[in-house]
């Protein structure tokens, strides 16, 4: 199989995420999935019902914004089929050009918080302001099905990361990294949250203090319309 160098690289990254997803408890067997833009209208993903921990690069397979396979095929994928969550991934990509890269993750804090009821706050966390915004819940929806992405359309344009109820997350980013950057925060926002609910509950930061944060997206250019939404109790 002839590939150039950008979707060479792709390849290894799309591998590398999902392997450091698993290690780090982001997903659990053949669960979770990873995709990349290769060109305005190909995107790369990884296939259904593959253990992520050892995936390997020849096992991506390339879809078109319609979601049907273009190829490449080898005796690796030939008979792989692309993830069943690709209806959400392709959402993503149609409605957000500037977006390179999109993780769907079952984050366990994330989906405790959903099925407690509570919404998630990345006030509790500095980082969590700066690189994840306003972070919305989603109305619930089947997975594998047109009803996960449709659950998630309206949030798209205003937010690079959403989560899913009882279900886990989707983040997007201009490439596949800053993706799975923001998978890994929003864990950590949910963690952090849970565990000051543990001690006696989130002592809350100033709004002045937020404002600061939410001038720092500017700066970094992570600022989306949504975000004075984090200054609302």
């Amino acid at each position: 199989m002839s590939i150039n160098k950008k979707e060479a690289q792709l390849r290894d990254d799309i591998c590398r995420i999902c392997a450091m997803m698993y290690s780090r408890g982001l997903i659990r067997g053949p669960s979770g999935n990873v995709s990349a833009r290769l060109s305005d209208d190909r995107i790369l993903l990884t296939p259904g019902g593959v253990m992520k921990f050892d995936l390997n690069p020849d096992q991506l397979i390339i879809v078109n914004l319609d979601g049907e396979r273009i190829g490449p095929y080898n005796d690796i994928n030939r008979d792989l089929k692309p993830t069943s969550e690709l209806p959400m991934h392709l959402e993503v990509y149609r409605r957000r050009p500037d977006v390179g890269g999109v993780v769907h993750a079952h984050t366990s804090y994330v989906v405790a918080l959903t099925v407690a009821g509570l919404t998630l706050r990345p006030q509790v966390l500095t980082e969590g302001m700066l690189f994840l915004g306003v972070v919305p819940t989603a109305p619930y929806g089947t997975p594998t099905t047109i009803e996960l992405s449709d659950s998630i359309v309206e949030f798209i344009p205003d937010h690079d990361t959403i989560i899913l109820p009882y279900h886990g997350s989707i983040t997007f980013g201009h490439d596949v990294w800053q993706a799975f950057s923001r998978t890994e925060v929003i864990e950590q926002v949910a963690e952090i949250q849970y565990f000051a609910n543990q001690l006696g509950g989130e002592k809350q930061l100033s709004k002045s203090n937020i404002e600061k944060m939410i001038e720092l997206r500017k700066k970094y250019k992570h600022n989306l319309p949504s975000d004075y939404k984090l200054l609302e109790d």
